[in-house]
């Protein structure tokens, strides 16, 4: 979902600390996983050194605790090793509090929505093309795999965030800003209609959990799931078994979790083909919650 903290679709736009040298110390962390709330997409930013409040029409994001008690589906985030000579070493925002609220939104949907930050140039002359990521705890900075307009899904690393981590740029102070989206984590082939459905209503119960009460009563909602490509023209199949049931025309207009054009087949959730019809995306789609 795109959930800025000024939310499209759920984006909402949320402005993280400014960027402050920071040098990580020697020793090696143990590998970036966790079995614990959200991986991407909706509104309420985390927050974080300062605190993250979200913008325009989404809640900010609240102070969120876990207990420990939570027993949770365990988050995979994909880590990659950068080839680039130096690791970032400015620090750009806290990971705790972003940590708990990415946990909130991944316990309260049951793993099925998780929550990435998108990075926003604060200033003209900075640039996100060539942005690098690293999560910073006692030991050495881990890598985080960064998508291109700067979006990445927040790890749910318990470790780190228990020695007040930090997110690490490769970018100077005051550089960069950041937004929270939300974001369905189901793989590619596991979506029928059933699953869109029940992935609308925990997105909607992920952003209530992660949303202030005070600011309940002017946070967007998530409004519907989409299956998006850059051109129009792609067309989304609905499957009985091996059976092609329907083509679905992806023409809707839309913007994706970076702000770009895209063109899509909706979903409200109250769609009435039948639960077990898989649908089947083309190689290029990808999966928003508008």
């Amino acid at each position: 979902m795109r959930t800025w903290i000024a939310c499209a679709g759920w984006l909402c736009v949320v402005s993280l600390g400014q960027a402050q040298e920071h040098a990580p110390p020697p020793a090696v962390p143990a590998p970036l996983q966790s079995a614990s709330v959200p991986p991407a997409a909706a509104v309420v930013s985390p927050p974080v050194s300062p605190p993250v409040a979200p913008a325009a029409s989404a809640a900010s994001a609240p102070e969120v605790t876990a207990s420990a008690e939570d027993a949770l589906p365990s988050q995979t985030v994909t880590i990659t090793a950068s080839s680039d000579a130096k690791a970032p070493r400015v620090r750009f925002t806290a990971y705790r509090e972003s940590y708990l609220t990415a946990r909130k939104v991944w316990q309260v949907s049951s793993g099925s929505v998780v929550m990435a930050l998108r990075l926003i140039p604060a200033k003209l002359s900075a640039t996100i093309d060539d942005v690098r990521v690293a999560l910073q705890g006692n030991g050495a900075p881990v890598p985080i795999k960064v998508s291109s307009g700067g979006v990445f899904v927040v790890p749910l690393n318990d470790d780190i965030a228990a020695q007040d981590g930090t997110f690490l740029v490769n970018k100077g102070r005051g550089e960069l800003t950041a937004n929270i989206v939300l974001q369905p984590s189901v793989a590619r082939d596991a979506w029928n209609v059933t699953r869109v459905g029940q992935v609308l209503q925990d997105a909607r119960r992920a952003v209530r959990a992660i949303t202030p009460w005070y600011k309940r009563p002017f946070a967007s909602d998530v409004q519907s799931l989409a299956f998006c490509a850059a051109e129009r023209g792609s067309a989304l199949r609905l499957m009985d078994g091996e059976q092609l049931i329907a083509t679905l025309p992806m023409n809707e207009a839309a913007v994706n979790d970076i702000n770009q054009p895209v063109f899509c087949k909706i979903f409200d959730g109250e769609d009435k083909y039948p639960g077990h019809y898989r649908v089947v995306m083309p190689e290029q789609a990808t999966v928003l919650l508008l």
